[in-house]
């Protein structure tokens, strides 16, 4: 048998070992950075007939790896049954997960979808400062981020700077972003 026959054969029985074997890399890639942006109420009511409504984030992330990333998100708070304990001394109000979903543009157009799925905040009235942390997973998206999984964990402070008396609201807010987005394949950095 000749070398270049007994390669061919080597190759082939390792391809059929690993498709036998149904066993996939996955690549973790760390996904950190800081949060800043802007919110407002809607008249979205994520969860019908709650009589609550839902706010619209748009924001960008800064990351040392992947970049300027821009974000839109659509969470819908409801009043906390029982204090957590998690909110700060002067708390008026707390809050806690109703719905939330996101998404996160990068540079090259790929989304990344997240999915929220614990939140608490909690809203100070005097000084109109709404502290927040929520945690969630990714949910796919596009490109290459189409089969994309991993956990995600966000802590800010967001602040109301337009109050009106219909209880209309806009405000700013600021924040980290920690988690793990883990794909089929390595993320290419910036493209």
């Amino acid at each position: 048998m000749s070398a270049k026959h007994k390669t061919q054969k080597t190759v082939a029985l390792g391809l059929v070992m690993t498709v036998a074997s149904g066993t996939a890399t996955a690549f973790e890639t760390p996904y950190k950075g800081t949060i800043s942006g802007t919110f407002i109420s809607t008249q979205i009511d994520a969860i019908p007939g709650d009589g609550v409504r839902a706010i619209l984030g748009s924001f960008a992330v800064t990351t040392r790896r992947l970049g300027q990333i821009t974000s839109q998100a659509l969470t819908e708070d409801v009043p906390a049954a029982t204090p957590s304990g998690n909110c700060p001394a002067g708390t008026e109000t707390e809050f806690t997960l109703g719905s939330g979903r996101g998404s996160h543009r990068f540079p090259n157009g790929d989304l990344l979808f997240l999915k929220v799925l614990q939140r608490t905040g909690c809203l100070d009235f005097d000084t109109l400062t709404f502290t927040t942390r929520e945690a969630g997973e990714f949910a796919g998206g596009t490109g290459q981020f189409a089969e994309a999984t991993g956990s995600w964990k966000i802590s800010g402070t967001a602040k109301l700077l337009v109050v009106d008396p219909a209880l209309e609201f806009f405000g700013s807010f600021s924040g980290k972003l920690r988690g793990t987005i883990v794909t089929p394949t390595r993320i290419r950095a910036g493209k």
